[in-house]
């Protein structure tokens, strides 16, 4: 089938060889030019503004990033060495997950910054959210005079159509999970086009018990709120999402931390609105079924929404793969930071942390196994996006040096 284009709304979905011609023969235009943060500052602030964004209060944070002293911000950190000049890579070929709605826009926005002609593949189960965000991106891409700049289109599973635009494009960034990705590695790209992959990552929680014994009730409700976010929207289902919660210290304190703890998230809980599907309810408990065969299970807390299960402090190598989020929590106990570090690997992305600084986290670093974590933030900011993601620059990625050396 030809796919269908919702980006430009009048392009025909027969012409998708056409627009791959004329894409691929454009020039780049320089990063961060005037006409380019015009159109993504406006596009986030046609979002601010509309009270129907409060529906997707993911939307805003993505808006929020990409304010007009933010993008300053990320124009000052694409620099270098004054003999060198960075221009964009071409036509930039994303292929968005199903399981994150608004995702694509952040690497498709930076590659439009960053001067590139982009072409983003999305789910055809998309939501009302990705409807939301092609309206807002119609309104302002004609105006801005970039609509043979950023093209948005569907089609299913079809490798002769992914093939068509690979061997067009100049980057192609892939979003998915590992079979996904192992998929479209297999397909051809050009010989001087690259590659950016984000498959599947796993990310925790590390909580200090002695901090969480040590706060006050309205502190504790305020971290509940702060884990909350992190964990809940997308259902868990975000690459920084937590879905394991290292606690560190002595054996009673963490056992009066944890009660303590999941007690104030309860009550949050309580205050919320959120999904809990029949299927995120099974999905739950077929996890539960599966980890209580393995033979680091303790105990499983309870099957409710969240459901607990902890084990002991050995790698969970194989119950990774089994965790399906929807609001299911892996809980382990460790003495020390060290030791929980060293049960990490390469699937490792994002760690939230509570009651450490720094300074004691960088003293542990240098025992985590190779390519194990790629960031390290407060709880309450794992959802947060970067220019840097799973441990490198996509301002970088998104551009190339050329260097003079006259």
């Amino acid at each position: 089938m030809n796919p269908h284009f919702f980006l430009p709304s009048g392009l025909a979905d027969s012409e998708l060889e056409t627009v791959l011609q004329a894409a691929a023969g454009r020039s780049s235009m320089t990063p961060f030019d005037p006409q380019l943060v015009r159109f993504v500052t406006d596009f986030a602030k046609s979002i601010l503004l509309d009270p129907a964004a409060r529906a997707y209060p993911e939307l805003v944070v993505l808006a929020n990033f990409f304010k007009p002293v933010n993008i300053g911000k990320l124009q000052q950190q694409l620099t270098g060495a004054p003999s060198a000049l960075f221009v964009g890579r071409g036509l930039v070929f994303h292929m968005a997950p199903s399981n994150v709605d608004s995702v694509f826009l952040y690497s498709s926005l930076l590659s439009l910054l960053c001067g590139n002609i982009n072409l983003i593949r999305i789910s055809r189960g998309s939501g009302p959210q990705v409807r939301f965000i092609i309206d807002k991106l119609a309104q302002c891409l004609a105006p801005a005079g970039l609509s043979e700049r950023f093209f948005v289109l569907t089609y299913e599973h079809d490798d002769a159509i992914t093939s068509l635009i690979s061997r067009y494009c100049h980057l192609r960034v892939v979003w998915g999970g590992d079979s996904t990705v192992n998929k479209i590695r297999s397909l051809p790209l050009r010989p001087t086009a690259l590659e950016l992959c984000f498959p599947d990552r796993f990310s925790a929680a590390m909580l200090q018990a002695d901090a969480v014994l040590a706060l006050a009730p309205a502190a504790l409700a305020q971290l509940s709120s702060q884990f909350y976010n992190d964990t809940i929207w997308f259902s868990q289902q975000a690459c920084s999402s937590p879905r394991l919660v290292a606690w560190i210290g002595s054996g009673d304190a963490c056992t009066a931390a944890r009660e303590r703890f999941w007690a104030a998230f309860a009550a949050h809980l309580a205050q919320k609105e959120y999904e809990n599907s029949a299927g995120m309810v099974m999905d739950r408990f077929v996890t539960a079924c599966l980890a209580a065969t393995a033979p680091g299970h303790r105990e499983t807390a309870t099957l409710d929404f969240p459901t607990r299960i902890l084990l002991d402090n050995t790698p969970l190598t194989t119950l990774k793969h089994y965790h399906c989020g929807n609001g299911l929590f892996y809980e382990q106990v460790f003495e020390a930071v060290p030791a929980f570090f060293r049960t990490l690997s390469d699937r490792e992305q994002t760690l939230s942390v509570f009651g450490f600084t720094g300074q004691e986290l960088a003293q542990s670093l240098p025992v985590l196994p190779m390519r194990a974590l790629d960031r390290i933030t407060r709880i309450g900011h794992a959802l947060d996006f970067s220019h840097v993601w799973d441990g490198g620059n996509l301002l970088h990625s998104f551009t190339r040096q050329i260097d003079l050396q006259l």
